[in-house]
């Protein structure tokens, strides 16, 4: 509730943090409103320029529209990759018209050469302009293909740094994204622990390939969630709203860590329990017993997956997630104090179950 709103909770701030988390959820129409400024501030910029400017302004808004990113690195790197990508194709392009070649000649040599310049690492995503730049100048520059390169790649150049600056005054800081692909991660993480635990509890155990397609499965979510931490850990630097978030992307850096570490844990873990050759599925009492342990442990580590950090609505109540942490660490110990026992009783044989344990307990560590 807000100070002077009365007992309703609205007031004019509402809107405006219903507004702010929707763009933090959602970055692309603030990245469009960005863009959609930069290039008509460019467009504007060049109209008084004259001369043979007048012949090419559009390529101003498209350089700040190519320079637009999330991230203010992203978005000078973009713009260097553009423009020296222009400068390249176009010395390839002089290069091929010195040559005694006819018309479909030049333009095949220029694009092949250009297409393998193209493939170099510096140039990124940019690479392809290459090609298109060399193209450009041999045909559309005609008679006067300086000229052209000259308004190709400096307008290209002007426009991109119109579009840098636009992203250093409104940089943004997508840690929300991230956050959601993390959370969809872990919620999967816990599925698959669940699923752990009621094959162990079942009867009928998973096989092979039924654990493989699971963890396919995950792949995709994996690599989302770490592509989409590391823009915004990119994002994070030449912002100056980055210091005012700094907490929580350390905490969101922090958790994707632990998933990492998770994801590799709940792997070994897989690879323990769909053996039946382990003691884990023995027909013996205790077997039976580290089995039910084992299932315990599971569903407490998917429990404390599925506890978020957030605000408790009893300030003076328990912390939820530190619960969910203890419920786990207590689940993981007694499995281990069993294993232990067992192994002492009956040498290596139950080797396994204390295997699960100690990986159990890594992740546990990992996630606490």
């Amino acid at each position: 509730m807000h100070a002077g709103s009365g007992s309703t909770g609205t007031g004019p701030g509402v809107p405006l943090k219903t507004l702010r988390a929707a763009t933090w959820r959602h970055p692309r129409p603030v990245l469009a409103a960005k863009a959609a400024v930069a290039a008509g501030a460019a467009w504007l910029v060049v109209q008084p320029l004259g001369g043979f400017v007048d012949d090419y302004p559009y390529y101003a808004p498209l350089g700040a529209v190519v320079a637009m990113s999330t991230s203010v690195v992203e978005s000078a790197r973009s713009a260097a990759q553009a423009v020296a990508a222009i400068v390249t194709g176009a010395a390839l392009a002089f290069g091929v018209d010195a040559l005694p070649l006819p018309g479909a000649a030049a333009v095949a040599a220029g694009i092949g050469l250009g297409v393998i310049v193209a493939g170099a690492r510096f140039f990124g995503t940019m690479g392809s302009w290459v090609p298109f730049a060399t193209l450009f100048v041999l045909i559309v520059g005609g008679a006067h293909p300086m000229g052209y390169a000259v308004a190709y790649g400096g307008l290209t150049a002007l426009g991109a740094a119109i579009g840098v600056v636009v992203n250093l005054a409104l940089p943004q800081l997508p840690l929300t994204p991230a956050a959601m692909a993390q959370e969809r991660l872990r919620g999967q993480l816990a599925d698959q622990l669940d699923l752990l635990a009621d094959g162990l509890a079942s009867e009928d155990v998973l096989s092979r390939d039924d654990w493989a397609r699971l963890r396919l499965a995950l792949e995709p979510d994996v690599r989302r969630a770490e592509d989409l931490l590391r823009a915004a850990t990119e994002s994070r630097r030449a912002n100056w709203r980055a210091r005012r978030w700094a907490e929580v992307a350390d905490r969101r850096e922090e958790q994707a860590r632990a998933l990492q570490r998770l994801t590799g844990c709940i792997d070994e873990v897989i690879a323990l329990v769909v053996d039946v050759r382990t003691s884990m599925h023995a027909d013996d009492l205790v077997a039976a017993q580290l089995r039910e342990r084992a299932t315990a442990a599971f569903r407490a580590v998917a429990e404390m997956l599925r506890t978020v950090d957030g605000e408790p609505e009893d300030p003076d109540g328990p912390d939820a997630p530190a619960a969910a942490s203890t419920r786990a660490a207590g689940a993981v110990a007694r499995l281990a104090e069993d294993a232990g026992r067992a192994g002492a009783a009956a040498g290596h044989r139950y080797l396994a179950a204390a295997a699960i344990a100690v990986t159990l307990h890594q992740a546990v560590e990992a996630w606490s």
